[in-house]
């Protein structure tokens, strides 16, 4: 594809291959259940594959994240993370065809035991609250396997992404980088967002590519000098990126629009154009997908919602209004939704992107060379903060602002890459309270996600839902939520034990990869002139800076070859 990106990922291949392989096994370690919102997008991947159809009445009654319309059912979801999806369950599908396998059923059983007992089943048709949705095993895998290769794979992809941004603003730091992309992907809501089939880490994480495709090049360093030309592909994928980001999420249509005047600021008005005849097809295949499912292509699912009580909530504005500061509090701080309760490394990155506006940063949490890279710090910690600031006053806003069955607040899932684009004042000023708060969040993180991202709608997520349920043994709630630990016969906390191990070989190599040149060489045999022999230079100033060598230079951009 070009120098620029292929040469630098082969240069990091010692670092992105353990922390890429590290996050992917960890994504995939988790085995979610078959829930409402899951349900909802994989139905519309089901019913394009087996029936070339956006309609989902074989299945609609595994969701109530569904709309209704001319007398049939379809997902209510943007259609990006079905789509991306359709691959994947092709394959499934038709292997299993072949195999003579059961296809993915479900059967409905009713709310009284004895019934039950007695072998009695409920047509879906006929469905009331309290009867219960089962799933055969070929539901079960034919999902995990979708969320696998489009959630938790482009989820990789997302960190490996972050991990270049972070190089080039850190000046070639890979020890600061590895670290601060880890904390984004184990220890914050990432993790588990990207254990199911949702939109908002799909949308996170094409924001994420996007920025880190913008910022591909440096910028040319001496004033006069003209602007390096970008590859002939550059623009086009940044806006293909941007593109998807809408179609996994359509609030993500406000920050695509900050990323392409980001584009037109640091790389100019052309570079802007490219990215948005790059978007254009995709704008055209949700303007084609809302044609064929609601008749229009500005109609989405949330204009035919199906449930009275979510019709009622999305009748104004689809249910955004005005930002309420309680509600922002709560999603903030509040041990029901709170991000920062359960990631509370994130309060760090939130004071490092406001340091980072600063016109200088402080020499104690600056990276050495940094602003001599041509890194625009200031424009990228400015757009991070917008974006921060655009989900969590949506999100403050909207009429189901907890996110229903939820691990924190959902809706601003798509901004913690921005804020972590904070995080590395924090490790090099406030070490030791960066470790200790990244490790807290790492544990809670991990214990949530294996009690089910699908937290209940009341009580602390934590203390109140995962911590009993995994110290208690029992990490399957009503609709099935496990890990592979488990499903191998590990006890409780004991079933996270494989993925500590996989972090500490991960941690070995990623601290091998990074250790500076001179640890990880072996020392040359000095060679000793003979006495008659006299120097070949003088001897060294011992007031000579060790920086000066042109093998260190500040001012290399680890992302401009």
């Amino acid at each position: 594809m070009g120098s620029p990106l292929v040469g630098r990922l082969r240069a990091e291949r010692s670092v992105l291959g353990p922390l890429a392989l590290a996050a992917f096994v960890t994504y995939g370690y988790f085995v979610g259940p078959p829930a409402w919102n899951q349900n909802s997008r994989f139905a519309l991947t089901r019913a394009l594959v087996e029936q070339r159809s956006t309609i989902i009445d074989p299945s609609h009654a595994t969701t109530g994240d569904k709309s209704f319309r001319d007398g049939h059912f379809y997902s209510d979801k943007a259609p990006g993370s079905s789509l991306l999806a359709v691959p994947t369950y092709a394959a499934v599908y038709g292997l299993t065809r072949l195999a003579g396998g059961a296809a993915p059923s479900f059967e409905v059983l009713p709310a009284d035991p004895g019934a039950v007992a007695a072998g009695r089943r409920i047509d879906p048709e006929d469905m009331r609250p309290g009867d219960r949705v089962v799933y055969n095993q070929s539901y079960r895998v034919a999902l995990y396997l979708c969320r696998l290769l489009t959630s938790s794979l482009v989820a990789a992809f997302g960190l490996v992404a972050l991990y270049l941004l972070l190089l080039r603003q850190t000046a070639g730091d890979r020890r600061a980088a590895a670290i601060v992309t880890a904390t984004y992907g184990v220890a914050t809501p990432a993790l588990a967002y990207s254990s199911v089939l949702y939109g908002h880490q799909l949308c996170a994480d094409f924001l994420l590519i996007a920025l880190a495709l913008t910022l591909l090049r440096a910028p040319p360093s001496a004033r006069g000098d003209p602007p390096a030309r970008a590859p002939w592909w550059l623009a086009p994928s940044v806006g293909a990126c941007l593109g998807w980001a809408v179609l996994c999420e359509y609030p993500a249509a406000i920050p695509v629009l900050m990323l392409v005047g980001f584009a037109a600021w640091t790389r100019g008005l052309r570079f802007a154009a490219g990215v948005a005849l790059g978007g254009l097809p995709w704008a055209l295949v949700l303007a084609a997908y809302h044609v064929a499912a609601f008749g229009a292509p500005l109609k989405t699912g949330y204009d035919f919602v199906y449930l009275p009580e979510f019709a009622e909530g999305m009748r104004v504005r689809y249910g955004i209004h005005a930002p309420d500061p309680a509600v922002l509090h709560a999603i903030l701080f509040s041990r029901f939704r709170g991000l920062l309760y359960l990631s509370p490394v994130l309060a760090l990155a939130l004071w490092g992107l406001a340091l980072q506006l600063a016109r200088r940063l402080p020499d104690a949490l600056a990276s050495p060379g940094a602003d001599a890279t041509g890194y625009p710090r200031r424009a990228v910690a400015g757009l991070a903060l917008a974006v921060a600031c655009y989900y969590l006053l949506l999100n403050s806003g909207y009429y189901m602002w907890d996110g229903g069955a939820a691990l924190g607040p959902r809706h601003c899932i798509p901004m913690l890459p921005f804020l972590a684009l904070g995080l590395p004042p924090a490790l090099r000023g406030v070490p030791r309270t960066f470790w200790l708060l990244a490790g807290l969040s790492a544990l809670q993180i991990a214990v949530a996600t294996a009690a089910a991202p699908e937290a209940p709608r009341f009580g602390d997520p934590l203390y109140g839902f995962a911590w009993p349920r995994l110290l208690g043994g029992d990490v399957s709630n009503y609709g099935g939520a496990t890990n592979l630990g488990r499903l191998l016969g590990l006890p409780g906390p004991l079933s996270l034990l494989p993925l500590l191990l996989l972090w500490v070989w991960a941690g070995l190599q990623l601290r091998a990869a990074t250790a500076p040149q001179a640890a990880r060489e072996p020392a040359s045999s000095p060679t000793v002139p003979p006495p008659s022999s006299p120097p070949s230079s003088p001897p060294s100033s011992p007031t000579s800076s060790p920086t000066s060598s042109p093998t260190s230079s500040p001012t290399s951009s680890p992302m401009s070859t």
